[in-house]
């Protein structure tokens, strides 16, 4: 029987516009769904997205897990980690989508023994489709980023941040040093009227929570990292 290396998180909340066209880039993969695991936790959502859940229920790769009440986007990511049997995670948000080679790409290179595996990705704004080469720390997203699920529970998971992801990073980094970048736009991030990223005074304010608790050393270090990443 094989064995699977990878699944994908997605954590919801009321994100029923967007939800379909994510579920459908995860479930129309170019590999089988004897590959990889997909984990669907509902933070308590008031709107439609349960009903369109129901569609791929019957998928035997597919897990949905209700939150009983609304516990917040690290809450719900930890509890699909927890619950993941694979090695590797990688989280896909709920308003965004994937490519059709997105695990077959990803899986070629967790076989190569990497902990940190990450795609260019492309970010859709408006009527605009714009191409995201990662060339340093600040261009990473909280997804289309692989990591190895003991090193993610050693480090106590996701941490309440502004900025999870950063935080997640700057720990995880200090377990391990094997990266790989895809060079190839492999996710595809919905720029809209209810990312919190856009506004600048969430980004500072996101920034100085970071500083007190990482040194900017090791913000620079991981920038390092992701530039040396290049030539693999």
């Amino acid at each position: 029987m094989l064995k699977k290396k990878i699944t994908i998180i997605i954590c919801s909340y009321n994100n029923s516009s967007y939800l379909k066209k994510c579920l459908e880039s995860v479930f129309n993969q170019s590999l089988s769904h004897n590959y990889y695991n997909v984990i669907l936790v509902d933070d308590k959502s008031k709107d439609n997205s349960l009903e369109i859940t129901k569609k791929y229920s019957n998928k035997k790769n597919f897990k949905i897990i209700k939150n009983y009440k609304n516990i917040g986007l690290v809450k719900s990511c930890n509890k699909a980690i927890k619950s993941a049997k694979t090695k590797f995670i990688v989280r896909v948000d709920s308003d965004d989508y994937i490519s059709k080679k997105f695990i077959a790409t990803f899986l070629k290179h967790i076989n190569s023994k990497y902990d940190f595996i990450f795609s260019n990705y492309k970010i859709l704004k408006k009527n605009k489709t714009i191409n995201i080469e990662i060339n340093n720390f600040k261009d990473l997203i909280s997804c289309s980023v692989a990591m190895n699920k003991n090193i993610l529970i050693k480090i106590g998971g996701y941490k309440n941040f502004l900025w999870e992801e950063y935080d997640l990073y700057l720990r995880y980094f200090k377990k391990t040093k094997k990266i790989f970048r895809i060079k190839e736009h492999l996710y595809f991030y919905r720029f809209h009227q209810n990312n919190m990223t856009k506004l600048l005074s969430w980004k500072k304010k996101a920034w100085e929570q970071l500083y007190k608790k990482h040194k900017k050393s090791d913000v620079q270090f991981l920038e390092q990292q992701i530039r040396l990443s290049k030539i693999n």
